[in-house]
């Protein structure tokens, strides 16, 4: 169960003509009916949600929407008003079939394939990832896909997957989305990935490395990407680092660079740059060019868990010089039970809002927010 309450002032989305206040509100339960015999196994997972808004849109769009052939969903309540929405359906966001051989597994049907090494972000997670701000990321949405997964040593794996193209969506209903990872152990304690794929008309070469040193983890990873039909180049890469100190506090640091976004203002609102495929649909999930993201986290009991999570984007303005947007966020977390816990997280940014409805900023049109979510296992 979960609730959320936005203030959006002046240049904030869901701005109106005064200082409005945007409510969500969400109720939902996840089926999960899995079993297992000798070499095979199989898992059906099926959710219900009721979602409700007043004066935030709805907003359908997500990556694993670009590799489902059908939805597998339905909506038996579907109202809106001039401020109000309202939706109550299901969803069946997993169903694969799994066979397991001596060095291989085969898996078929609609599963989650997560690739890279990032905290943040993941240039090698070709077929979408979840936002650095996601509070739900227990469960990453299925796509309809085989793979293949070789294991050829006792500290090496080939993975191969094979996603589908939605047939109700002609621009991209006939793509190829297919990848091929490499992942090894390097030494004792370092860890290294190799990648391939074409997604959404993108040729993509990729590779990852992560190691420790002086108790400290670092990565840095990357991908190239080559447009087939505009012939345009981009890198996306990241760089990071950990460390955790004595009395448990953890810092995670990360710089995103994506020559893909917009390092600009005048760019970052441009209308063709914003309907982009891999932007509508979160595949691409920042805008701007660079950004660094820091997080810290800390363990008070046993039961109580608390993070702080800071995204800086500098962007040029039209005269050349940097303005930097920021987006905070607070969350608190509580184990109520051995099966329920409570979050709270808070999230506020600042920077340039929106000039219209075309953003300044990567985060200053964000309004503060406040959310509450209170989960059960049974």
């Amino acid at each position: 169960m979960l609730s959320s309450t936005a203030l959006a002032t002046q240049g904030d989305s869901g701005y109106l003509n005064k200082n409005n206040t945007l409510t969500a509100d969400q109720q939902s339960v996840r089926f999960m009916l899995d079993d297992a015999k000798d070499n095979s196994e199989w898992s059906l997972h099926a959710k219900l949600a009721r979602i409700h808004v007043s004066d935030i849109a709805f907003n359908d769009n997500h990556s694993s929407k670009l590799f489902r052939y059908t939805e597998l969903s339905s909506n038996w309540l579907d109202e809106n008003d001039t401020n109000n929405a309202t939706r109550f359906g299901y969803e069946i966001d997993r169903a694969v079939y799994k066979q397991r051989y001596k060095k291989m597994t085969i898996s078929f049907g609609r599963q989650s394939v997560d690739f890279g090494s990032g905290r943040f972000w993941q240039p090698l997670n070709v077929f979408g990832s979840f936002s650095p701000t996601d509070l739900d990321t227990d469960f990453k949405p299925g796509v309809d896909a085989a793979r293949l997964d070789w294991f050829t040593s006792g500290f090496s794996s080939l993975s191969a997957v094979y996603a589908l193209s939605p047939d109700n969506n002609a621009s991209i209903s006939n793509t190829t989305n297919a990848a091929i990872n490499f992942r090894s152990q390097a030494g004792e304690q370092s860890e290294y990935a190799l990648l391939a794929a074409t997604v959404i008309d993108k040729n993509i070469v990729g590779a990852s490395f992560e190691s420790s040193w002086e108790g400290m983890g670092w990565r840095v990873e990357g991908a190239h990407y080559n447009d087939s039909k505009t012939k345009e180049n981009s890198l996306f890469w990241i760089a990071g680092a950990d460390y955790q100190f004595s009395n448990g506090v953890l810092i995670t640091a990360e710089w995103y660079e994506n020559s893909r976004g917009a390092s600009d203002v005048t760019s970052l609102s441009n209308t063709n740059f914003l309907t982009d495929t891999l932007i509508k649909y979160g595949l691409q999930q920042q805008l701007s060019q660079r950004i660094f993201g820091l997080s810290i986290n800390k363990e008070f009991t046993p039961l109580l868990n608390g993070a702080y999570t800071i995204l800086i984007s500098p962007l040029k303005d039209i005269d050349g010089r940097y303005n930097s947007s920021v987006l905070h966020q607070f969350n608190t977390s509580y184990s109520v039970s051995n099966e329920s816990d409570i979050l709270f997280s808070l999230q506020f940014a600042n920077g340039r809002g929106l000039n219209g409805l075309k953003p300044q900023s990567e985060f200053g049109h964000i309004p503060t927010s406040m959310t509450v979510r209170l989960r059960f296992y049974f």
